[in-house]
């Protein structure tokens, strides 16, 4: 009986840990995302604002392309324009050239900037992956893309290096798979980065064809995974279709995996039907999200050593047994850290089902409007706090049912447990710490900021700020501007840790930049109003951030909580004196 084209996730899980050394992976831009790195969807769609809004002399900074109402306006516009059709094949290049006509270097410097280092965060998936590349459970993988994000996700969890194969140079690719020269890392010409390949210098064109006949090769020995690549890019397809011509293609078959069986786009179909037509066993697998499918193999591979182990899964690294000193006023000096017990989380929240699939994308765009009446996330489940109707109305084109209690039993353990927990928990938590005061939450790539709001700079919950700020006796302002339209305000970063078996909230007061693209471009502006705050100063700005945040410091357990007039909501009970460590003695 033929094997259907659709098949579940577990069975791809199974058929991977079977035969993981004839198994090569090929990763698009989907892979990276989670790392922070841009699709070339997100390119298109920066480019497209940054026209409308040079065009329109419009504030890109307030227009937000994650807002699907924005998106609209700004594609509206662009078909009044006669410009390619969403989803058109040519948007890629056509708004390229719109932008920056053929000077190439300004295209670079834009997508080096796009693609920066120091927007990566690792997440489970691709430490995974560097956990079986070294391995040998992953022998080769492919990519459309250009970033670090693999060669970081290896550094970090073997401390060696992994050197790649890419257009600018190695034509040794080939040779390492007929070596078995394993893991091989090899980067094809993709989505993004270089200008169309018809355009490209004639050597990289050569290193490109040299990575493709690897590629050739090895599809005849192995089998493959396809995860977060949209099947868009043409030179990538019709090097599988050139695979297929092959005298024995994909012998441990093709898994082309996506978050969402409704939308595999309709080249993909058909080129697994022509694989199947040649006898591959080719299939679509919904997994969920790169990092879901990732975990998922990871817990099922046996004999895992240690020390990768114990850097895949982060979270749950083994405790280390250091004894604490004794109580007493010995072994001198005594400092302060910015951390606050938080004596209670909330251990429920609520969960919907949905008729129809839906991914962490999904749920963000869908929750968008609503971000000031929600917090919610999709792991296995959607979990939220606040209301129960809204998150329903949200949802409302996935067909959901009715909202229903989830019992967290150990939030602690959770938020131990899984990064996307935490960040729910750290969500709710920022949340609750500014509800009802003063101040605004923003958020700069995964991390929360409460920041003083201009409008209500002169509110007496900031007067111990004010004197943080000031010299000697005096005060000194909370917020102000750098130039006409840069603005700064008094911030605190806020984290959330677990510990020893217990939830922290880490502080740490900063300066925050509005917009914040210009925050660059005041690096010494910024160092200057920070240029004294050390030792008493830094114990100033701490004491007056927990104050504005908690309304009192010294050691009594204080509730916050934000939805309070909801079905579901955020209750967090944080100990209002800060974590102390001395010196420990060493007499016996």
């Amino acid at each position: 009986m033929t094997e259907p084209l659709e098949i579940p996730d577990n069975e791809l899980i199974s058929r991977f840990i079977q035969n993981a050394p004839q198994i090569m992976w090929f990763f698009g831009a989907g892979t990276s995302r989670t790392a922070g790195m841009p699709t070339a969807t997100d390119i298109i769609w920066d480019l497209k604002r940054r026209y409308y809004c040079l065009e329109e002399n419009q504030n890109i900074q307030s227009h937000d392309i994650n807002n699907e109402n924005i998106k609209r306006k700004i594609q509206a516009y662009m078909d009044s324009k006669g410009f390619p059709a969403l989803w058109s094949p040519e948007e890629y290049s056509f708004y390229f050239e719109l932008i920056f006509k053929d000077d190439y270097s300004e295209q670079q410097k834009y997508l080096n900037a796009q693609l920066s280092g120091e927007k990566i965060s690792l997440n489970i998936g691709h430490r995974v992956i560097a956990a079986l590349l070294e391995m040998k459970k992953a022998p080769m993988v492919f990519t459309t893309n250009f970033d670090s994000v693999i060669e970081r996700a290896f550094a970090a969890v073997t401390g060696k290096d992994l050197a790649a194969f890419h257009l600018e140079g190695s034509y040794a690719a080939l040779e390492a798979l007929n070596s078995d020269n394993f893991p091989i890392y090899a980067k094809i010409h993709g989505d993004f980065r270089y200008q169309s390949i018809k355009n490209l210098p004639q050597d990289l064109v050569s290193n490109d064809e040299e990575i493709q006949k690897c590629f050739l090769a090895a599809a005849n020995r192995h089998g493959l995974v396809v995860s977060g690549y949209s099947g868009r890019d043409s030179n990538v397809m019709e090097m599988f279709d050139k695979a297929l011509e092959q005298g024995n293609p994909f012998p441990h078959g093709i898994y082309w995996t996506v978050t969402r069986l409704s939308e595999t786009p309709e080249s993909v179909r058909q080129f697994l039907e022509k694989a199947r037509s040649k006898n591959v066993k080719a299939h679509i697998v919904e997994t969920g999200t790169f990092d879901i499918l990732l975990s998922k193999i990871w817990r099922q591979i046996q004999d895992k050593p240690e020390n990768l182990d114990q850097k895949v899964r982060t979270a749950i690294a083994e405790s280390v047994s250091i004894p604490l000193p004794a109580s007493g006023n010995s072994g001198y000096p005594i400092l302060r850290t910015n951390g606050l017990l938080i004596t209670q989380a909330p251990d429920k929240c609520a969960t919907i089902s949905t008729a129809k699939n839906i991914t962490f994308r999904d749920l963000n765009d869908a929750t968008y409007n609503y971000r000031d009446d929600l917090v919610a996330v999709k792991t296995e489940k959607i979990l939220s706090w606040g209301s129960g109707e809204d998150l329903a109305d949200a949802l409302s084109s996935f067909s959901p049912g009715e909202p229903e209690i989830h019992e967290i039993a150990n939030p602690t353990q959770a938020i131990k447990e899984s990064m996307v927990v935490k960040s729910f928990y750290e969500e709710a938590l920022a949340n609750a710490l500014v509800s009802g005061k003063p101040l605004h939450l923003r958020k700069n790539r995964k991390q929360f900021y409460a920041v003083v709001d201009h409008r209500h700079a002169d509110d007496q919950i900031f007067n111990a700020l004010k004197k943080a700020t000031g010299y000697k006796d005096g005060t000194g302002p909370v917020c102000g501007s750098f130039q006409r339209d840069v603005f700064w305000a008094e911030a605190v970063s806020i984290r959330l840790e677990e510990k020893n078996g217990n939830l922290w909230l880490l502080l740490r007061p900063d300066i925050w930049v509005k917009p914040l693209s210009e925050r660059q471009n005041f690096r010494d502006e910024i160092k200057a109003r920070k240029k004294y705050r050390f030792n008493q100063k830094s114990n100033e700005f701490l004491s007056a951030w927990i104050t504005i945040l908690l309304g009192e410091i010294g050691g009594n357990d204080v509730k916050i909580e934000h939805f309070a007039d909801t079905g579901f909501p955020i209750q967090f009970e944080l100990n209002t004196r800060s974590a102390f460590s001395r010196k420990e003695s060493r007499h016996a």
